[in-house]
């Protein structure tokens, strides 16, 4: 019964969620790549190398980031296509992570 009800819950609800392109394709903790692989940066990156790092990283995937909001260690982002916002980010100057906040 609970893996029929599952089976229901994704044909009818989450299906049509990526058929509709909901799916923004920013995998989560993602880094930027100035820091190691897992995530460690030797240096903290200022606020302007922050904001570059950000703008290399989504512009080479065809998006474009704006409204980039400094608080503390963390910068948050709002991430469009097409000029269509898709998804707010968060990015950690000290380990160079990439976090979707939805």
């Amino acid at each position: 019964m609970t893996l029929f009800i599952v089976t229901a819950i994704n044909l009818f609800v989450l299906a049509p969620y990526n058929a509709l392109g909901f799916d923004t394709g920013i995998p989560y903790g993602d880094d930027c790549q100035r820091c190691s692989e897992y995530g460690i940066c030797s240096q903290d990156l200022g606020p302007r190398e922050a904001e570059s790092a950000i703008d290399r990283y989504f512009s080479s995937r065809g998006l474009a980031a704006a409204n980039k909001r400094h608080k503390g260690r963390f910068i948050e982002a709002d991430i469009y296509r097409d000029n269509r916002l898709i998804d707010k980010v968060i990015f950690d100057r000290k380990t160079g992570r990439i976090r979707s906040t939805y």
